[in-house]
């Protein structure tokens, strides 16, 4: 089923599918570099950046429908998944930042203060 025919119930939740996909992977990703598995852990983190420009690609298009005056109707479940794709966004960004620093120190400990 191409986006032409989903309804909108179906394309809100094609954004959790993903954006959900995408922050699980970011998980994993942090996982693998705690046990010092780097290049795992790049490649879930590439898998999650897949995922999220799919859920990012069905965002544009809830955007470009509101935009040609299509009326889209606000629901909660919009709202959840709108809220999914924002919070594994912010997930993964953060993923990658902890994989760059990792990889910056050498995978030293971290000693708390």
């Amino acid at each position: 089923m191409d986006n032409e025919q989903m309804n909108n119930e179906q394309m809100a939740f094609t954004l959790i599918l993903h954006s959900g996909n995408a922050r699980s992977l970011a998980h994993e990703a942090l996982d693998l570099l705690k046990a010092d598995q780097q290049s795992e852990a790049n490649d879930k983190l590439k898998e999650a950046r897949q995922e999220l420009v799919e859920a990012q690609k069905m965002h544009a298009r809830f955007l470009r429908d509101m935009a040609c005056g299509e009326n889209i109707p606000i629901d909660l479940l919009l709202v959840h998944a709108e809220d999914h794709v924002c919070s594994s966004q912010t997930c993964l960004e953060m993923a990658e930042e902890v994989a760059f620093m990792y990889q910056k120190f050498g995978g030293q400990q971290y000693v708390a203060a």
